[in-house]
């Protein structure tokens, strides 16, 4: 379940000026300044490398977590590299190629189709989204943050992101979650239910460690894992000969 609530909480993201139209001139400075300040900060790191951690827990019990992932990003412009439990997923100028162990699958779409993966698109999605969205802008000497609250009934109905005020490095994304909005009502919680998911959950991602230049282009190369050989056809890199391809359309 907790992959489920990462990968919904990730993949949103639209043009950043269709979200901004939705909210007041004078929060609409503060949030531009805001995000341009995280584009800019991950804009120039370039060869940047840092840690992300992810926690979940009951809204009841936030020091009880009952997922936690860890893994590791790698970027630089557009390309990134995000491993993560063991599954590793690149993202280039072309395409998103997920390689999962497990199954022995590499998992092959266009870029565009994953590449809002990042807090700056899923606030654009919100606000472009949602009506009665609350959003507040703070600054203090070390660290800033926007901060989010949701009208009813949504999937979230908090959510915070806090930055270094100096880099513009991300420090934390804390979500309040309508856990039962997420998942289907077999995996929550209640009688005749051995799951341990309440209906409302607390979600942190960490950011941590970061350093600069401890690798090169040659991460991203595509042929690393994939190499297409004809439209709509691609083969295994040799390491992965045995795995299966699966694209997300034929027009690749």
């Amino acid at each position: 379940m907790f992959r489920k609530i990462i990968l919904y909480g990730m993949f949103l993201g639209i043009s950043l000026g269709a979200g901004l139209a939705a909210v007041a001139q004078t929060d609409s400075t503060a949030i531009r300044d805001f995000l341009a300040k995280i584009q800019q900060a991950y804009g120039k790191g370039h060869f940047l490398d840092f840690s992300v951690q992810y926690y979940y827990a009951n809204t009841d019990q936030p020091r009880l977590y009952l997922d936690s992932l860890a893994g590791r990003i790698q970027m630089d412009q557009e390309n990134c590299r995000m491993t993560l439990a063991g599954v590793e997923t690149i993202i280039t100028g072309k395409y998103a190629i997920q390689i999962n162990p497990l199954d022995k699958s590499i998992y092959v779409a266009g870029s565009r189709r994953a590449a809002a993966a990042n807090p700056v698109g899923m606030v654009d999605s919100i606000l472009a989204h949602i009506q009665g969205v609350q959003v507040a802008v703070t600054k203090s000497a070390h660290e800033e943050s926007l901060t989010l609250d949701f009208p009813p009934a949504q999937a979230y109905s908090h959510i915070t992101i806090r930055i270094d005020a100096k880099t513009g490095f991300l420090q934390r994304i804390s979500y309040a979650l309508n856990t039962d909005r997420l998942v289907g009502q077999e995996m929550m919680k209640g009688p005749g239910s051995a799951s341990p998911y309440g209906s409302r959950g607390n979600m942190d991602i960490v950011f941590s460690d970061y350093r600069q230049g401890d690798f090169d282009a040659g991460l991203f190369r595509e042929d690393n894992f994939v190499t297409r050989i004809a439209p709509g056809h691609f083969e295994p890199a040799a390491r992965y000969k045995d795995y299966h391809i699966y694209l997300a359309s034929s027009n690749l």
